[in-house]
């Protein structure tokens, strides 16, 4: 048996092959795109991988403010 780590979130998942402009995440894992207001694609995932894998190591989110709109 391999030891081997999934993770997975489809609450909001979609298939599609367009640029996406709907907000919904968790403050802390916002790609730079979507804080500005930008069209985005799925490239938003690795943005958000990064700072899940960046949590996992340290114990700490990588961006954290008191409030959630100064994060």
């Amino acid at each position: 048996m391999q030891n081997i780590a999934k993770i997975s979130d489809f609450g909001w998942s979609t298939v599609c092959n367009e640029r996406r402009h709907t907000y919904c995440a968790t403050p802390a894992y916002l790609s730079p795109e979507m804080v500005e207001g930008k069209d985005y694609d799925q490239t938003i995932d690795l943005w958000c991988l990064g700072v899940l894998v960046y949590e996992m190591v340290t114990g700490k989110v990588p961006f954290s403010n008191p409030s959630k709109r100064e994060t």
